[in-house]
């Protein structure tokens, strides 16, 4: 994350959130979350702009948003169905919605989530459970970021 944000200053980077129907922050997994906003960011040396640029509808719920059973909502799908192709393909179709955007923000994910977002380029930001408003997640994302590029050299203890 370090290099991404150091090259952000003066530049626009696009993120995403997953909302709920009331665009509230979704907190299950974001591929059966029915909304996204996608949001560009700006970081100049004193200031950070945030402009939400649309709220885009998962392509998953266009027709119906119900058929999400309550263990891919809950990240809770036994082996045999995260191993299974067609489930697998569910995760990809997020990669549309979200072209462009270099982050999805996420509260937590399944791991076929992230493979097929990081596949696509796209990486997930989780942010602690403890955040409850869009705003926050954001600027939880816009502080860790900045956190993160200012570490110059990590030791392990062992």
């Amino acid at each position: 994350m370090n290099a991404c944000f150091r090259a952000m200053e003066g530049e626009t980077l696009k993120i995403a959130v997953p909302f709920s129907r009331e665009l509230e922050l979704y907190r299950q997994n974001p591929s059966s979350a029915p909304k996204f906003g996608i949001y560009d960011i700006q970081l100049e040396k004193n200031s950070v702009d945030i402009r939400l640029l649309s709220v885009e509808m998962n392509p998953w719920c266009v027709s119906n948003c119900d058929l999400f059973d309550e263990d891919a909502t809950n990240c809770a799908c036994d082996e045999d169905r995260q191993n299974d192709i067609r489930h697998i393909t569910e995760h990809y179709a997020l990669l549309e919605l979200l072209s462009g955007c270099s982050y999805l923000l996420a509260d937590h994910y399944c791991d076929n989530t992230k493979r097929a977002l990081n596949n696509g380029g796209i990486h997930i930001f989780k942010y602690p459970t403890i955040i409850r408003t869009t705003e926050n997640a954001i600027k939880n994302f816009i502080i860790g970021a900045s956190l993160a590029n200012t570490v110059e050299h990590v030791h392990y203890a062992s």
